[in-house]
Parts: C-alpha cells; sequence; structure tokens
C-alpha cells in the first residue's frame, strides 16, 4: 500500500501513519512544490495521497483510490482533476481549539485582561471600584450569531451555552443539531441574525455561494458595537467593505485568523491583506492558527489511519465529500 503525504501539513502524519501500518504501507513525505524525478515517482504508484491541495499541476496519479485531506476546507481541491473512481474525504478535529480560540476573542473584548493589566501596571487605578470605575460588561446574556452550524459552530455553542449567551446560527438545512441553537434560520435569514447579534461568527465553508456574502450592506446591518469574527476563510466576507467598515467604526471591531493572502517559502513578511488592518486599534489579527493545538494531528490522522483500513476492507468512508454518498444525497 503506498501512501503520500504531500505538503508541510501532510508531512505532520508521517510518523503518525508509520506506527499505525508499519511495514504493511509505503509512506512517502513529496512536496509538489518542489517535484524532482522521486515525487514524480511517488505520484504514478500513489494509492493513497494525505494533502490539502490537488489540480490537474500535479504529476499523474494512476493508481489513486483516495485523496484524504488532513484539513476541513476543500476550496484548494479542484475535484474536476480528481480521477475517475477515487473518493475524497477531509478531516475535522479542529473544533476543540477554534471553539476555545471563540471563546478568548470574545473574552478579549469584554473582559480585556490584558489591556487591564498592563494599565494598572504602568500605575492607573482607573478601572477600580474603589474609584468608582465604569462596569465592564458581562459576557452572560449577549448573542452569538453563528454564520455555519457544523463542527466548529456546534463546538462554539456548547461553550457559549455554558457562559449564559444566546445562540443563534444559519444552516442550509434544517435538521436536528446538538446542541439546539435558540434561534436556527436558514441563508435567507442572514439580516435577521446580523441585526440581533453582538458578536457574529463566520464559520461556513468558502464556496460560490458564501464568496463575499458579507459585504457593506450585510455590515451595516450589524450593530454599531458588534463584533466579527472570523475562522473560516478571509474572502467570505468582503475585504474592502470590512476594511471600510472597521476604520470608519461603523461596527465595534473585528477579530480575524483567516486573511485574503498568503505566504509562500521566501515571502514570509507578507501582509495578509492590501489594506492595512494591522494599524487599526479595533482589530485582534492572528495568522489562521485558531485551531493549531497540540492534539490537532493526532486525532486528524486517526481518522486518515481509519478511513485508510475502511478503503482497504471495503466499508463506507467517513467524511467522503466527493462522490457524494447516496445517502448524504438522499437527505439534501
Amino acid at each position: 500500500m503506498k501512501i503520500v503525504l504531500n505538503g508541510p501539513i501532510g508531512h505532520q502524519g508521517t510518523e503518525i501513519l508509520r506506527r499505525q501500518f508499519g511495514a504493511e504501507a509505503d509512506i512517502v513525505a513529496v512536496d509538489h512544490r518542489e517535484v524532482d524525478e522521486q515525487a514524480i515517482r511517488a505520484f504514478a504508484e500513489a494509492e493513497i495521497l494525505v494533502t490539502v491541495d490537488f489540480d490537474d499541476g500535479l504529476p499523474p496519479t494512476p493508481k489513486l483510490r483516495l485523496v484524504h485531506l488532513p484539513a476541513a476546507g476543500l476550496d484548494a481541491i479542484d475535484l474536476a482533476a480528481v480521477p475517475a473512481g477515487c473518493r475524497v474525504c477531509n478531516a475535522f478535529e479542529h473544533e476543540i481549539g477554534i471553539s476555545e480560540y471563540v471563546m478568548a476573542a470574545m473574552l478579549h473584548h469584554v473582559v480585556d485582561l490584558a489591556g487591564r493589566s498592563e494599565r494598572f501596571k504602568a500605575g492607573s487605578w482607573a478601572e477600580s471600584p474603589r474609584l468608582a470605575a465604569p462596569f465592564r460588561p458581562e459576557l452572560a446574556g449577549q448573542t452569538i450569531g453563528s454564520i455555519g452550524y457544523g463542527h466548529i459552530g456546534r463546538a462554539v455553542a456548547r461553550r457559549a451555552k455554558a457562559f449564559g449567551m444566546r445562540v443563534m446560527a444559519l444552516a442550509r438545512t434544517s435538521r436536528d443539531v446538538d446542541p439546539p441553537p435558540d434561534w436556527l434560520g436558514e441563508p435567507q435569514d442572514l439580516p435577521a441574525l446580523l441585526q440581533a447579534s453582538d458578536f457574529v461568527l463566520v464559520a461556513c465553508p468558502l464556496n460560490d455561494m458564501t464568496r463575499g456574502m458579507i459585504g457593506e450592506a450585510q455590515l451595516a446591518q450589524m450593530k454599531p458595537d458588534a463584533v466579527l469574527i472570523n475562522i473560516a476563510r478571509g474572502p467570505i466576507v468582503d475585504e474592502d467593505a470590512l476594511y471600510e467598515a472597521l476604520a470608519k467604526r461603523r461596527i465595534g471591531g473585528a477579530v480575524l485568523d483567516t486573511w485574503y493572502r498568503y505566504p509562500e517559502p521566501g515571502n514570509s513578511g507578507l501582509r495578509p491583506s492590501r489594506h492595512p488592518f494591522h494599524e487599526l486599534d479595533n482589530v485582534v489579527m492572528t495568522p489562521h492558527c485558531s485551531g493549531w493545538t497540540e492534539g490537532l494531528m493526532e486525532r486528524r490522522f486517526a481518522v486518515i489511519a481509519d478511513n485508510i483500513e475502511r478503503l482497504r476492507a471495503g466499508r463506507p468512508l467517513i467524511n467522503q465529500v466527493h462522490p457524494i454518498p447516496e445517502a448524504k444525497r438522499n437527505r439534501r
């Protein structure tokens, strides 16, 4: 069994899969950005390819049976380029880290622990009740609106409810979900969610329907003190409209983990947007790392290993996204 791990994220699973399969699998790590004769031969022999990128620019993969993402997003996978008969699966498991990040983002805005510490270390007692300081907000009683209610949206909802928050959510299809939000709408109900939410969480996939779905008109529907949190994909939110809304303080702020430009080897100093978001004091920025936690790859490659075993045994695969399984098609 030939397993090829492509790119730096795929390489994270090298030792994990070797522990799992031992001598049963020939596991090779390659990088499609540095194709040489060894890489071309590895792609040609690959039965299983673990990668976050796939298009017709890769070397031929005539024996390929499974493309498995060590990630959730499909936006770098060209399904039309996948060989006939080959299946595509993804892996989640990032909802633990991302939901903790989202809670930290919201607590940052209501508690501002680091800011209060910094001001107090500088000698200011201005936030002390002894000097009749103004009250800070509480997270309890506030509303988070999740655009998308998949693995991440539901994980955030569990934690938000534990803090006493109200949860609103949008989902493409009405179905039983755990936990049930306090309000569940469909995509056409986006204005209602935006108008009612103190925190707007972008947690949906990037596709033709969601690209640019949050633009100038949608940002104008948010509360003037509301905070946008994007842990999904940058282009779901219009880049120009978001910068304008933040720079002119039409919304309260943003916590942004996903972006419009990403570095490649050799240009690691690239700014993530053509706009200077880094100059705005109402923006918290991180480099697409909200789900990058210690347990992530062990959990993801456990799913990948399970699917490899399922493939060998002829059993249904977990998280198969191409071709869409019959059972999933019937639910749509």
